[in-house]
């Protein structure tokens, strides 16, 4: 089984141009640390502050923004980063005792440091730019706020883009898709293409 998955991740690899179909390798998969937020960071900036992600769909190009003006102080090196980087390496937390994401917004406070999040920062963009691939699959959603959905089937991943308008996308998250929510995103894609 183990052999067979490298295998698929090789043919996404080649079919994606992908330059890394694998997670990252933290430092520290249980805590926030220093190297890793960095490490994490340059690879968010590099994607999404110092170039632009652009999603193509149905002959349409959708900017994406992160909003990098909207920031939180970095809790290591004291420097600001943005909300969008913090909340994708993060995920919500009922535990008061366990919440360290260090944005003060109520809806922000309330996360902690997800390794399973953080360490496939560099998948997000990657699916963006190859939205066309046929292991990557689109719907949209207007439910409250109108929302792209980019869900790689192959890496059980998704990438979710609010549409607040014709000139602005925001990334909103990322996050491995779990085997109970497969079902879910299955049928609310069939839902979506139905609709076509």
């Amino acid at each position: 089984m183990i052999i067979k998955n490298l295998i698929d991740l090789f043919k996404i690899q080649e079919s994606f141009k992908m330059v890394n179909p694998f997670p990252l390798v933290l430092k520290n998969e249980t805590e926030l640390n220093s190297y890793d937020i960095e490490k994490l960071f340059t690879i968010f900036k590099n994607d999404f502050i110092d170039s632009t992600a652009i999603l193509n769909i149905n002959n349409l190009s959708y900017p994406i923004t992160v909003k990098p003006k909207n920031k939180c102080d970095c809790p290591f090196t004291g420097d600001n980063k943005p909300e969008r980087f913090w909340h994708i390496i993060t995920e919500k937390e009922f535990n008061i005792q366990k919440r360290n994401n260090p944005c003060p917004e109520d809806k922000e406070k309330n996360r902690k440091y997800s390794s399973s999040r953080a360490k496939r920062i560099h998948w997000i963009k990657q699916i963006i730019d190859n939205s066309s691939d046929e292991h990557i699959k689109y719907f949209f959603e207007h439910n409250g706020e109108p929302t792209h959905f980019l869900w790689d089937t192959k890496r059980f991943y998704i990438v979710l883009i609010k549409h607040l308008g014709n000139t602005e996308n925001l990334l909103v998250t990322a996050y491995p898709v779990h085997k109970n929510k497969y079902r879910d995103y299955k049928n609310r894609l069939n839902r979506y293409e139905k609709s076509l």
